[in-house]
């Protein structure tokens, strides 16, 4: 049997709840907070952090609480809210991913866009709301290693990093003039990988089948336009007759230009990816240069990386 709520808590759970109902979470959430100092074991007040929480976004602040009231399985509010508090559940869990760092030197400090999370070796997978990141690894007399990842929904990241011991006179050249590099210039960048480079000649593929296919499109539709018996009649315009035709000849041609750019930009993708980007033989130092990505537009495509 569930203990009586404290009365205080009571009210202040009321005012809460109130406070949502009209919209303002955020105050809200300063009452359920107030009402969890004063009962932290209350497990009403447990799943209003929750639900709360959810509706401002901060997905692990509702896990957080949600775990702590549902692991009081045979509580009266949670039996009765079961169906809503398992549904909130799936909602949650499914704007969570976890990240695996595997790496030296150990302490080595790990942070998520500057939040430190944990530091090296992680005794267990860090979880964080789904999203683009930039992980950085760090430790005092070492070089800093930094690139960006993707937390996905339910997924687990596996990222390895090795950090290289500062050496105090290391310098690099850039253009002709050597100059001292600094440890928050040096960033971790993977070696190439044999399956973007697949990746890129599979998109180069579509890219120069749906060109061609757009050339011909594009042909048969200013055949079309260009047929005086089909085309030309007594008091009417060609655009008049075929107007149509001739819109669709242009769209054609937009698609093959377009896709004409992806074919070119995808094929340099995988040509960088497979000969330029050096593999893990290459100097732990040395700057490394290739195709980052790509992303297809409705105008082309647009490639980053660093050359």
């Amino acid at each position: 049997m569930a203990r009586p709520e404290n009365p205080e808590v009571e009210k202040l759970v009321a005012r809460g709840i109130e406070l949502r109902n009209s919209g303002q979470d955020a105050d809200a959430l300063k009452i359920f907070e107030k009402a969890a100092e004063i009962d932290p074991d209350s497990v009403r007040v447990q799943l209003h952090l929750a639900t709360t929480y959810q509706a401002l976004g901060n997905w692990l602040k509702a896990d957080e609480f949600l775990g702590l009231a549902l692991k009081h399985e045979t509580h009266p509010y949670v039996i009765r809210h079961r169906k809503e508090l398992e549904e909130a559940q799936r909602v949650i869990a499914a704007n969570i991913g976890r990240l695996e760092v595997e790496g030296e030197p150990a302490g080595a400090e790990v942070r998520l866009n500057g939040r430190l999370v944990g530091t090296l070796p992680l005794s267990e997978p860090v979880r964080a709301t789904v999203g683009q990141y930039m992980l950085e690894v760090r430790l005092d007399g070492h070089y800093t290693a930094k690139r960006p990842i993707a937390i996905t929904s339910g997924g687990l990241v596996r990222e390895s990093v090795r950090l290289e011991p500062l050496a105090g006179d290391e310098r690099t050249i850039r253009g002709d003039s050597r100059v001292a590099r600094t440890p928050e210039e040096v960033q971790d960048r993977p070696a190439a990988r044999p399956w973007l480079t697949w990746t890129f000649v599979g998109l180069g593929a579509v890219a120069a089948a749906t060109t061609v296919t757009a050339v011909v499109l594009r042909e048969e539709h200013a055949q079309r336009w260009n047929d005086d018996g089909r085309c030309l009649a007594p008091g009417q315009t060609r655009s008049e007759l075929c107007g149509p035709e001739h819109d669709k000849a242009q769209t054609a041609q937009a698609l093959a230009i377009g896709a004409g750019v992806a074919t070119g930009l995808f094929t340099v993708g995988a040509i960088v990816n497979a000969f330029v980007i050096p593999g893990p033989a290459a100097e732990p130092h040395a700057d490394r240069v290739g195709l980052q990505g790509c992303a297809l537009g409705v105008a082309g495509a647009t490639c980053f990386g660093s050359f």
